[in-house]
């Protein structure tokens, strides 16, 4: 139940391995992990649950390779009423580029950063870079207080929605201990 682009066709997939497949060559984050990988649907309504419980600011950092889960993240914002503002070089581009090719029709216009001063706590979702704890991403300066135009106060939310990636754990734990120190509340998958 993808949020962008065709179903996966499983009767053709089925069709190639009837006939035989020698190698399949494909990548997967989470290929080693044991069960099954919720949908995209369902991560959207999971996420869309989480922003209407929150009381303050959410911040949700995720790669900013996935226009999937972009798009998730901000329909999950528009469902729960919130307005969305998007941070960080690498996620700006890469939504520039889906906009483009249609990938977030639909979708109300993102706030600028300018605008965040102007609007109320409990109505912004900031999806940002910084989910492995690079230094120069957004989420790293948010919690470093390095923005110009947006900052955190406690009581906000910030949702880890991706995995960490081995090795990154050491960068991830320093931007959270930040975070924690502010008195923001943190949510990732377990």
């Amino acid at each position: 139940e993808p949020t962008i682009g065709p179903l996966t066709d499983e009767d053709r997939l089925k069709a190639l391995g009837d006939v035989g497949v020698l190698a399949m060559i494909c990548d997967s984050t989470n290929a080693m992990r044991e069960g099954e990988s919720p949908t995209e649907r369902e991560v959207c309504d999971s996420l869309e649950k989480l922003i209407e419980k929150a009381a303050g600011r959410v911040v949700i950092t995720t790669f900013s390779s996935n226009v999937g889960r972009i798009r998730s993240i901000a329909e999950a914002a528009r469902d729960a009423g919130r307005q969305v503002l998007v941070m960080g070089r690498s996620m700006k581009r890469v939504v520039d580029v889906a906009s483009d090719l249609g990938y977030l029709d639909g979708l109300p216009e993102f706030l600028a950063e300018e605008d965040f001063q102007h609007v109320p706590r409990d109505n912004i979702v900031v999806i940002c870079t910084g989910s492995q704890g690079e230094p120069r991403a957004a989420l790293s300066k948010l919690a470093r207080e390095e923005m110009r135009n947006v900052h955190l106060t406690a009581g906000d939310t910030v949702i880890y929605s991706s995995r960490t990636i081995p090795g990154n754990e050491k960068a991830i734990l320093e931007v959270k201990n930040r975070l924690v120190e502010m008195g923001v509340k943190l949510i990732e998958d377990e």
